[in-house]
């Protein structure tokens, strides 16, 4: 019997694809949010003392407010950050009976699958930006992981699958690419990437979906 999976990302706080994906719940198994859920929570300000960007609060509200409604349908979830999305000290709270919110690099078995989260995204001047030493950490951690990976999940897509051809990522900017190439999960969910949201691409035996500005239904058997 397969698992039927619902996957959002990079909501900036649309109330059409918030209506959608609570609407899309009752009809799954589990969900995923891949982060931007918020605009601006995670912008740089030296005033930013709460974990967020001090003009921004009813972001961070209408995030708790979502992932409360998300809960109380009683689905497993998962919220994995990106880039404009607000700090660990405010997401650690984000934690129910059903699911939670993903602030540090982690490998887990759900609902029977081993996923593989990492909640840091190639820098681009905001929050949760992955360094050339966390991303060489992973390598070392997961070189021969324990279990194969069913599911790697990123804000952002590797360098060269699902990214807008790359042109986000400067040279040196370090990108998840080697760890994909490592891991070689059966699945690489992520969004980030605007344009090529909604879209999927097959690399060897892993199927990239960018899940940027949609909800996409995965089932996996």
């Amino acid at each position: 019997m397969g698992i039927k999976l619902l996957l959002g990302s990079d909501y900036h706080g649309s109330p059409r694809l918030i209506r959608q994906a609570l609407a899309h719940l009752p009809e799954v198994d589990a969900y995923i949010n891949l982060g931007d859920f918020c605009s601006k929570a995670g912008k740089p300000s030296r005033k930013a003392t709460q974990g967020f960007h001090p003009a921004v609060q009813a972001e961070v509200v209408h995030l708790q407010s979502f992932l409360a409604a998300v809960e109380s349908l009683g689905k497993p979830w998962l919220f994995l950050p990106g880039n404009h999305d607000p700090a660990a000290s405010v997401l650690d709270s984000l934690v129910g009976r059903w699911g939670r919110a993903i602030t540090q690099s982690c490998s887990f078995e759900w609902l029977g699958l081993q996923v593989l989260a990492v909640p840091w995204t190639p820098p681009c001047g905001w929050s949760w930006s992955l360094s050339s030493a966390h991303l060489q950490e992973l390598l070392t951690l997961y070189r021969q992981p324990p279990q194969p990976i069913d599911l790697l999940l990123t804000h952002a897509p590797p360098r060269g699958l699902l990214d807008e051809g790359g042109k986000w990522y400067h040279r040196r900017t370090p990108t998840l690419r080697p760890l994909l190439e490592q891991v070689q999960p059966r699945y690489y969910i992520c969004g980030h990437m605007h344009w090529d949201g909604g879209k999927v691409e097959r690399w060897g035996s892993t199927l990239v979906i960018n899940t940027a500005l949609h909800n996409m239904v995965l089932e996996i058997h």
